[in-house]
């Protein structure tokens, strides 16, 4: 009773100082070669009889006090449940009750009992489970078989018999490996089955064993946590939204990437424009407008002044670098002169202008030389006469 109120008192603490752990229901069953462990330990041994109310047990306590050893394999299954196969081995010491028959000396009984147990760790169930807790309080039940007086001098009959066990394993964790165990634990068998040497009457006979042992623990140690039914199916919820918003982005990269393409087919239409309108421009730069300009004569002249090339000088500068077509046109006025006259120094006029041009840089391919004689007049009056004698650029 004093070790389950400290146990109790042990996992109440580790409640207090972590409440925030795991319970057991909350972990996954393991696979088979994990979560095992096998140990050893030794002990002492005690067995006590059922006796009459009258009848006084022969020799004291540490008189009949014997040993024991024992080796055993654990499996859990969860954290809190498991099975265990254990043998054990020791000798009892009895005193005869009829002295008598046979006689006063103490009876050296060796047994062995192999049993199966249940296992069930207190601590994981009440205090949830976690790996570092130090201290597991495991009790368990269990049945097996036993034998004893089974060896040549043995003293007494041989007996074999089912017998029950039950107790509380002490567990101490040591490192992640190895556990220190105190095992209390008690055979409860029939007494009619113990050798007649030292039985007495009385229905059953109880056998308190305590030992010390060690454990290794291997494979897979701790345990993986499991998720509700509602975790679950809160993860599938969100792993769906995940999904819808996944595809709705998806579905806004599509449209970006679209818009991004309808904006580089634009750019690459307005990168066209700007070359073409840059083209243009040199096209148009090429293509200057050139002024009008005039060249006057004198009557019946057709050499060109200093004044008149001064003019024609400024404006070859404007226009050389051009590709525009220039055209010159040769006039005479109609006051003077025959048609025929006209004709003819309106012409030597209009070749007199072009071939200056060609002389200052204009290519010649550019210059168109025509004359009209006084058929048309470059200017209207009142001073016609005098300045119809002229060439005309254009």
């Amino acid at each position: 009773m004093f070790a389950i109120f400290a146990v109790s008192g042990v996992m109440a603490q580790e409640t207090a100082e972590k409440p925030e752990k795991l319970r057991w229901q909350g972990h996954i069953t393991n696979k088979f070669w994990d979560n095992w462990e096998v140990g050893v330990g030794g002990g002492a041994s005690f067995l006590d009889l059922a006796t009459k109310a009258s009848s006084k047990e022969p020799g004291g306590f540490f008189q009949r006090l014997g040993w024991n050893a024992n080796i055993s394999a654990t499996k859990w299954f969860a954290p809190i449940v498991g099975v265990r196969l254990q043998l054990d081995g020791g000798k009892f010491q009895n005193y005869s009750y009829d002295k008598p028959v046979y006689g006063e000396g103490c009876f050296n009984t060796p047994y062995v009992f192999l049993h199966g147990d249940l296992m069930v760790n207190l601590s994981n169930w009440i205090g949830g489970y976690r790996e570092d807790r130090v201290y597991y309080a495991v009790p368990y039940a269990g049945f097996g078989f036993y034998s004893t007086s089974f060896t040549k001098k043995s003293v007494g009959s041989r007996n074999n018999e089912y017998a029950a066990t039950f107790g509380l394993l002490n567990k101490f964790r040591v490192c992640e490996k190895i556990d220190i165990n105190l095992d209390l634990r008690t055979w409860l068998a029939r007494q009619a089955d113990l050798p007649v040497e030292y039985s007495k009457s009385g229905a059953y006979a109880f056998s308190f064993v305590a030992s010390v042992g060690v454990s290794y623990r291997f494979n897979k140690r701790d345990w993986d946590v499991a998720h509700t039914q509602a975790e679950v199916d809160g993860y599938v919820a969100a792993i769906a939204d995940l999904d819808n918003r996944l595809g709705d982005a998806n579905n806004k990269l599509s449209d970006a990437n679209n818009k991004i393409n309808d904006l580089n087919n634009e750019n690459d239409r307005l990168k066209d424009d700007l070359a073409n309108c840059l083209k243009a421009k040199e096209e148009a730069e090429k293509q200057i407008v050139a002024p009008e300009t005039v060249v006057f004569f004198s009557i019946d002249k057709s050499n060109i002044s200093a004044y008149s090339k001064a003019t024609l000088d400024n404006y070859i500068a404007t226009v050389k670098d051009s590709e525009t077509k220039l055209v010159v046109t040769g006039y005479a006025d109609k006051e003077t002169g025959s048609a025929a006259v006209n004709e003819r120094i309106s012409k030597a006029r209009a070749e007199a202008v072009g071939k200056y041009l060609v002389e200052k840089g204009i290519a010649e391919e550019r210059i168109e030389v025509k004359w009209v004689g006084d058929t048309e007049q470059a200017f209207a009056k009142p001073h016609g006469a005098k300045i119809n004698r002229c060439v005309v650029i254009r």
